[in-house]
Formats: C-alpha cells, sequence, structure tokens
C-alpha cells in the first residue's frame, strides 16, 4: 500500500502522461513580510532576522547555491497581483527551496504556517531522519526559514513556525536609526516581522465552487527526458497560480483520513511538486485545503479538507496562534502603538519596498 501511496503523492514521480499537460494562470509585487519595532527585553521566542551573507545555516554550499538561483529568478518574474483577494493568498504562500518542491501557506500573522506531512517524511522514520528546520520563499524571493513543530501522518498535515527571516537594510536600520526616527541618537531595536496569513473556510462549501490553486511545479519534466536520459526542465515558473473547482469529498471516507489520498477533490492543475499548495475560494480567498495527491486513474486532484485542517489545528496551535514571546500580531500592535512607532514603521516599509524595486533590476 505504501509503494501505491506513493505514486498518488503529487510530491512524488508519477508515471509517463498521468499529469495532463495545461496552460496554467500567469502568476500576477506587494511586500508579503511587514517590520515593527520590537518589544525591549527582545522576546524568548523572536524570529530571528539574518543579514544576507555567502551562508545561511541549516544549508549545504549546494543548497544555497539553489536558493540564490530560485531567489533570483522570482525577484526577476514577481509582478503585482490583480486583486487584493490574490494578493493575500499569494503573499501568504510559501514555496520550499530545496530540489524537490513543495509548498505551504501561512495561516496565522505571527509566522505559523501549514504544508503537507509528507513534505517532511512519507513514514515516522524518514521524519525522523531527516531535517526540521528548511529554507522557503516568497513569490518575491524573501527568505524565511520555517522548523516543523507538529507532523500529523494521519491527516497529512505538518504545522510550521517561521523562526528566521533573510532581510538586509532592515537589519541596519533597526539597529543604527537615530535622530532621524527615534530621536536622541539611540539604537533601535530590531524590528520584529509579521506576514499576511489566508483564513481557514469553515462553512459549507458547494460542489463547482471556483477555487484557486497555488503552489510549486517540479523542475523535472517527469513526461519525456534528453537523447542522454536526463530529465528535461519544465517551462512552468516557480509558483503557479490555476484556476479550477472544487469537487466535492472522495465518499464513504473518512474526511480525517488523507494517509492514502487526499479527501478533497478538485480539478485546479497541479503538477508533482504541488503538495501543500494552498486551495482557496475565489471569492473571498478562504483556505479550503491544502492540494496533496492525484488519482492517476481519473485524472482527480485530491486534497486535504478544511474540516481537517481545523481539527488538525485546534490540537497544535497555540491558543489565539501566538506563543510566550512570539511575534506580535500586526492588528494588536496597530492598537497600541504610539505616533513614534508608526513613523517607524511607514519608514521601514518604503525602505523595504525601495530595496524590492533595486533587486528587481539587477
Amino acid at each position: 500500500m505504501t509503494s501505491n501511496r506513493r505514486v498518488l503523492r503529487s510530491s512524488s514521480i508519477a508515471p509517463a502522461s498521468s499529469e495532463p499537460k495545461a496552460s496554467p494562470v500567469p502568476v500576477p509585487v506587494s511586500t508579503p513580510i511587514t517590520f515593527h519595532p520590537a518589544t525591549s527585553p527582545p522576546p524568548q521566542d523572536a524570529i530571528l532576522i539574518h543579514a544576507p551573507t555567502s551562508t545561511l545555516p541549516h544549508l549545504t554550499p549546494s543548497e544555497l547555491k539553489l536558493l540564490r538561483k530560485k531567489q533570483s529568478q522570482l525577484r526577476l518574474t514577481s509582478t503585482s497581483p490583480s486583486t487584493p483577494l490574490t494578493r493575500t493568498a499569494l503573499n501568504a504562500t510559501l514555496i520550499f527551496a530545496q530540489h524537490e518542491a513543495g509548498t505551504a501557506v501561512l495561516i496565522h500573522a505571527s509566522g505559523w504556517a501549514l504544508t503537507c506531512a509528507h513534505c517532511f517524511g512519507d513514514t515516522a522514520a524518514e521524519y525522523n531522519a531527516g531535517p526540521k528546520r528548511r529554507w522557503m520563499l516568497f513569490y518575491t524571493g524573501d527568505a524565511v526559514l520555517v522548523e516543523c513543530r507538529a507532523w500529523d501522518p494521519f491527516r497529512d498535515l505538518a504545522l510550521l513556525r517561521i523562526v528566521g527571516v533573510e532581510a538586509d537594510v532592515l537589519v541596519r536600520a533597526g539597529r543604527d536609526l537615530g535622530a532621524g526616527v527615534g530621536g536622541g541618537g539611540q539604537k533601535m531595536p530590531t524590528p520584529t516581522p509579521t506576514f499576511h496569513a489566508v483564513k481557514l473556510h469553515t462553512g459549507t462549501l458547494r460542489p463547482a465552487t471556483r477555487i484557486l490553486c497555488i503552489g510549486q511545479p517540479g523542475r523535472d519534466d517527469l513526461e519525456s527526458a534528453n537523447a542522454d536520459g536526463t530529465r528535461k526542465k519544465t517551462p512552468y515558473a516557480l509558483v503557479e497560480v490555476s484556476q479550477g473547482a472544487y469537487r466535492g469529498m472522495v465518499p464513504g471516507v473518512d474526511a480525517q483520513d488523507n494517509r492514502e489520498m487526499g479527501t478533497l477533490m478538485h480539478d485546479a492543475w497541479t503538477y508533482w511538486g504541488h503538495s501543500g499548495a494552498p486551495l482557496v475560494r475565489e471569492v473571498d480567498g478562504a483556505l479550503v485545503g491544502l492540494h496533496s495527491s492525484w488519482d492517476e486513474g481519473t485524472g482527480m486532484r485530491h486534497g486535504v479538507p478544511a474540516v481537517a485542517v481545523g481539527e488538525f489545528l485546534g490540537r497544535h496551535l497555540p491558543a489565539g496562534g501566538m506563543t510566550k514571546g512570539t511575534a506580535i500580531d500586526v492588528d494588536a500592535f496597530l492598537l497600541v502603538a504610539t505616533p513614534k512607532a508608526n513613523l517607524l514603521v511607514k519608514w521601514l516599509q518604503n525602505l523595504y519596498k525601495r530595496h524590492l524595486k533595486g533587486s528587481q533590476e539587477i
């Protein structure tokens, strides 16, 4: 049964002609990370800021090279999302920086994200032997380090926490701002990052409901090869947005049991590597599930439904989505922000936008 399961996974190598070629909707730059002045003293579980250097923690030289390559490609190809709903979902989506592809989505502004459990290992042995920290990228090329905090192979879900952010100008700004913003020439605390997040759909979902799937297709073409036997590369972008519809639930199956195949059915285009990709309603951007697998016999795509996501989060996400000392929530911060703090926030945001623009012109 295990071998059959791996054939059905979208993260696994698929048989020839099992994934039909399609023309996904092109991914339409906004800012996926917002920085705020940190509280003092620094929180115990604060998200660390990593200045861009020739090395990053938890990466081999070859892995870092691939991350930089993906970063460069994303910064050259990302454009402004066409609608606010697309913008929120896209800003909340993360792609794995390693070769195997994979996708995740943020479900809380303080840095909590979801992906499929099999992205970290199909079995307990694979999960325990593999790294728990992975670098991921936003569609703008911004890099974050995530740590797997909960792994549930029964529901095929994993809870991730952002523990690091790669940023340069904001680190300097947070540490060196003086008379121009904070006054008195004093050092400012390192900025605290917060993020966009999708909301979980909790109502009834009718068949044929229009959805979007945002994910990272694998780079290897599994349907053809070069003359020397090596894999050809796919023409797909690192992040693809495809349209489709919700096609109901697999009948007679426990919606919580997504071990063999996702119990949610949909027909939005996917390729291997889309595992963990958010499935959101077109009308409001609410999360209805995560793409997880496909049926080679019918061509139907499958995913982990919102009902399983809700149960999983109820068991593993800290109350309110916050841990002791974690990053502050955006809305909560704005309620208590002082005028001086608001001035710093606007200055940092404008600086970050100029940094993004300069990166895209390189």
